[in-house]
């Protein structure tokens, strides 16, 4: 695992730049990868890497350069079937000098050019300069495990794992981009290819750059439905499904434990965390260490009891941590740093913290993201299907002054919003939108929703819904699912662990995305999913004989944040200075008076607008980080 960053001029003029400030951007990038640094410059390009040594501790130095030295590496991530690939090119000829995947990545496009791409089983992103074609070849993961961001204009293209790397070259603008902010404001979370950042963008998942004689162009390589390389034997079989599911999770699972350091697992107790931890049990000698943590606060914001449960019955080595509000303001501050864009999910804050203690005992883990957006884990799945049923009793008065009534129906709350809407992909962008189109209106400045202009955060969604449209995978269920996989999953979940993880120099790998269980996941039926109320039903009936019982029964919550007392106690001070000290006031973006309403209103327990006030919050934070100063 690395931070990779990299500089090309676009034209011979220009090539004197390439250095210029490329040490102190790489030098950001140092907590991806503090085992070792390296750099080539040369041909008007620059390359660099900090790298977290997993695999081939001693010989898998990059920048890495092939023997004739006509092409060259930087690589973020782990290809889980490097191993097969390098027989498959020997076979054809090739000779290793290492026993890194990196380089059985470079061979492969030396072999296959981007088409390479097709054949890789794994998360990265990564940078080739193939010196004979002057081209630079950037690439990115099936579903977005690993980052990257690039800055273009007329003289350069640079790039890295980080937006923090790219800003730290002083000539690259600093600017908020009015969409980036709608986005932001919409759903917490940056929407790629856009960032908040005016200029710069992020790679999409599937996606590879090349950048050749001053044109750079963009492609997908991918999609769920395209060409899978697994097939479901039996689609209509239930049972024949669950197995075709564990057999691929098994080998996921088996293929993620490859390393030449010590490997753990997060453990939540849930159905996800679970069954990986299960099925690495299978293929590790010794007791696989699993980490949880928990808050002081006691309820849904404690994982422990559960988490205690599962590790019993599988007999892993576990350790558990939990935290108040003692660092969160300290904390809060770094994790601004780490994320580089407002990031609006507050379970940021204790994966990192879980990284962290997790990182004292390993340099890896396994981790069961990705099964909710698969399998139908969410329910806002089993709500929106029922959208038909419970539209005439949720949008009657009852219930809107019921849910006026009693402000922490959250729930409640966000359905009254999303079932009205008829349309499919709209209903659905309503279940996951914080600040409407109206709230932004009247939140920001009329010069800031004037630059907004017609975009709309909540447009690609239909785009996406409507990609789905056959066979199994073309159901309504799976429709939200591929919108989620495309969105909500790489945008927000994908951020949450990379950026939080690598701040630790953790390594985090996810195998229930795999991109094979990806592509099998979206042929089995919507409905065997999700029935009734009763949610993840493959995958359930799948590990049902590796975990405990009360697992299958343990109801869907993830990593749960105390934020709405927070607000109205630890959190109270602090976050009234961010909000609405002088400098908030002043940026000119948001409108003061609708800010210190949502405030009080919260403090006071009339309403919960906890969500949003993290969101401004992070927002407020990121501008002082990044925008006011240059962080070191």
């Amino acid at each position: 695992m690395c931070g990779i960053f990299g500089y090309l001029a676009l034209s011979p003029e220009r090539s004197g730049d390439v250095d210029r400030y490329a040490d102190v951007c790489l030098d950001r990038l140092r907590h991806r990868g503090p085992d070792d640094r390296g750099t080539w410059t040369g041909d008007g390009i620059f390359l660099g890497m900090h790298r977290l040594s997993i695999i081939d501790l001693e010989g898998g130095h990059q920048p890495l350069w092939n023997d004739p030295g006509t092409r060259c590496i930087v690589y973020n991530g782990e290809l889980y079937n490097f191993l097969d690939l390098r027989s498959d090119l020997e076979s054809l000829g090739h000779d290793f000098r290492t026993r890194s995947d990196t380089e059985v990545v470079l061979r492969a496009y030396e072999q296959w050019g981007p088409a390479c791409l097709d054949r890789f089983n794994g998360m990265f992103a990564f940078a080739i300069w193939d010196r004979p074609e002057r081209t630079l070849f950037l690439a990115r993961d099936r579903i977005g495990e690993k980052p990257l961001y690039y800055y273009l204009d007329e003289r350069r293209l640079i790039f890295a794992s980080e937006i923090k790397a790219i800003v730290a070259d002083p000539t690259v603008p600093r600017e908020i981009s009015p969409r980036g902010l709608a986005n932001y404001l919409a759903f917490g979370h940056a929407l790629a290819p856009e960032t908040m950042y005016r200029g710069i963008a992020k790679l999409p998942p599937a996606h590879y750059l090349l950048a050749r004689d001053g044109h750079v162009s963009v492609s997908a390589y991918w999609d769920v439905d395209a060409s899978p390389e697994v097939t479901l034997d039996r689609p209509a079989d239930p049972d024949a499904c669950a197995r075709q599911v564990l057999e691929l999770l098994d080998d996921s699972v088996r293929r993620r434990l490859v390393a030449d350091v010590p490997v753990g697992a997060f453990l939540s107790g849930g159905v996800d965390s679970s069954a990986v931890v299960a099925l690495a049990c299978r293929h590790t000698r010794e007791p696989i260490k699993t980490f949880t943590v928990g808050f002081t606060v006691s309820g849904a914001y404690d994982e422990l009891p559960d988490a205690r449960r599962v590790s019993r019955w599988l007999g892993t080595d576990h350790f558990e941590l939990r935290v108040d509000h003692a660092d969160l303001i300290g904390l809060l501050e770094k994790l601004v740093y780490h994320y580089d864009e407002p990031f609006g999910d507050a379970a940021g804050f204790p994966v990192f913290l879980l990284s962290e203690f997790a990182r004292r005992h390993v340099k890896v883990v396994l981790t069961g993201d990705g099964g909710d957006e698969l399998f139908g884990g969410y329910r806002r799945y089993a709500a929106d299907r029922a959208a038909a049923f419970l539209r005439p009793f949720l949008t009657n008065n009852w219930a809107r002054t019921a849910a006026d009534r009693l402000p922490r129906l959250r729930r409640l709350k966000r359905a009254l919003s999303a079932l009205p809407v008829e349309d499919p992909a709209r209903r659905y962008a309503a279940w996951l939108v914080l600040f409407t189109p109206e709230m932004q209106a009247e939140l920001l400045a009329p010069e800031v929703w004037e630059a907004i202009g017609d975009h709309d955060p909540a447009g690609a969604y239909p785009r996406l819904y409507a990609h789905l449209n056959g066979g199994a995978s073309g159901g309504h269920l799976n429709r939200l699912m591929y919108v989620d996989v495309k969105t909500w999953l790489p945008d927000a979940y994908m951020e949450k662990v990379d950026k939080a993880t690598m701040a630790a120099s953790l390594e985090a790998r996810l195998p229930l995305l795999d991109h094979r269980l990806v592509e099998l996941a979206f042929q089995i039926p919507g409905r065997e999913k999700v029935r009734g109320w009763s949610t993840k039903r493959i995958l359930k009936r799948a590990v049902a004989e590796l975990v405990p019982p009360s697992v299958l029964r343990r109801p869907k919550h993830g990593f749960s944040v105390p934020t709405d007392p927070w607000f109205r106690g630890e959190l109270r001070s602090f976050a009234f200075e961010v909000l609405l000290d002088d400098r908030a006031r002043q940026r000119g973006y948001l409108d003061p008076a609708v800010v210190e309403r949502m405030w009080k209103e919260h403090v006071s327990g009339r309403h919960v607008w906890d969500q949003h006030l993290w969101l401004l919050m992070n927002l407020e934070l990121w501008y002082r980080t990044f925008l006011d100063r240059v962080p070191a």
